[in-house]
Formats: C-alpha cells, structure tokens, sequence
C-alpha cells in the first residue's frame, strides 16, 4: 500500500515539488507497462497547469513594479509623517500649531499606515489624501508649511500604485480564469485517482516492478511526512508574499 499524506499540508512550491518528483519515479518504472498510463497523463497535466499558474503569480513584471510603487508611497507618507513631527517641536508657535493639526489628522487614521496589507494602506492613504485636499483648515496648515509637494507625491504614488494593483488582477483573469487553488484541487483529486489505481493493478497484477515503484513512492512520501511533522503547528500552510502588502 502507498503511505498516506496530507498534501494539503504542504505550500504549493513543497506541492508542486512533490509531485514533480512522484510523476518522475512513475514514469522510470515505465506507466504504459504498468497500466496507468491514462491516470499519469492526467495527474501530469493538472500538475503543469497548476505550476503554470504559481509561476505566473511570480514572473509579472507588475509585481516588481508593485513593490516599487508600494516602496515609493511607504517612503512618502513616512517621510511626511517625520517632517510634520519635526514641526510640532518648532520654535515658531504657528509652525507648531499647523503641524499639531495635521498631526492630529494622522493619529485619527493610526500609527505604522506603511506596514498596513495592500487594500488597507491603500484605503488608509486615500482617507489621508481626501482629508488633506478637502479640509480647508487642513489644507491651510499643509501650505503653511510647504508641504504640498509632499503631498502630490503621496497621491501620485499611491494612485499608480492602485492602477498597476488592478492591472495585475485582470493580467491573472485574462491568462486563466481558474484559481491556484481550484487547480491545485484538481492535480489533487488526480493524484488519489493515480494512486488508486497504481494500489488496486498492484493487487490484481501483483509484480516486482510494482513493488519496487510502491517502495519509491513511499520512500518519497516518508520524506515529506517528516517535513510536515517538522513543522510548528501553529505555522501557516502557506506562508505570504514577500513583500507581504503586495
């Protein structure tokens, strides 16, 4: 018998690899011979369009434009927030007072807006830009102070970075409508099919040539058990992006 395992369990680089490695030592003992032929051809092509779609995630070029973009507009509403402090320490009284106003606009929306996930800092900066640009008072305190190109540049980086994040989405659309995870459930229900069959020819055509397949199988299997058991348990099956917010 093969050994179970959990595939769910493994991140789709760790799936993807596996059953890479299962669909080789299939084909070195020959699945023609052995009568899988059809249920191997059909685990191998749910596995290529399922790796097909995790390289896609990784080889846009949008993605690093994204992380450019998403760097550019940290460093904006950073830098911002820095000088606007520097200004509420300011010897000039009305200096302080527009930089405590513009500060007090800030805390209203929390502290750290450059480490929020995507929809959050964006949503987070369009609240910030919107208030800054439509608050006569506040609009008043940034001119008073010289910060109205910081401000431009806040808006312009956060605004293509919401134009690329959008490009990217229609970019996964229009190159396959199924999801990762729908077509790694596919290569999934491909594997059990593979593996029943390869268990049930092996009882009605017992043979060396299976069992020797059925001990490779298991050794593999074995080593990937062991990575999943040496695993925390409270650890994620897979782990997000770097850099996260993209």
């Amino acid at each position: 018998m093969i050994t179970a395992i959990d595939l769910s369990k493994l991140r789709n680089a760790e799936f993807l690899q596996f059953g890479s490695l299962f669909s080789g030592l299939v084909v070195a003992n020959d699945p023609a011979a052995l009568n899988i032929a059809a249920q191997h051809e059909a685990f191998k092509s749910r596995l290529e369009e399922t790796s097909a779609l995790f390289k896609l995630e990784r080889i846009s070029p949008i993605t690093q434009e994204l992380v450019q973009l998403d760097d550019r507009r940290d460093k904006a509403i950073n830098g911002l927030t820095a000088v606007i402090n520097g200004y509420c320490n300011h010897f000039d009284v009305a200096v302080c007072q527009a930089a405590s106003l513009l500060n007090g606009n800030l805390f209203l929306y929390g502290v750290g807006v450059a480490r929020l996930n995507t929809q959050a800092e964006t949503s987070t900066l369009n609240g910030i830009i919107s208030d800054w640009e439509g608050k006569p008072e506040l609009k008043a305190a940034l001119t008073a102070l010289n910060l109205t190109g910081w401000l431009t540049e806040l808006k312009t980086a956060n605004q293509l970075f919401q134009q690329k994040y959008i490009q990217r989405t229609q970019e996964y659309g229009a190159a396959n409508p199924d999801t990762l995870k729908a077509k790694r459930e596919e290569t999934l229900a491909a594997y059990y099919e593979l593996r029943k069959f390869i268990e049930a020819n092996s009882v009605v055509h017992p043979s060396a040539t299976y069992e020797k397949l059925i001990n490779e199988l298991n050794a593999l299997i074995d080593q990937y058990n062991g990575l999943i058991k040496s695993r925390p348990a409270d650890s994620p099956p897979e782990p997000a992006p770097a850099p996260a917010p993209i």
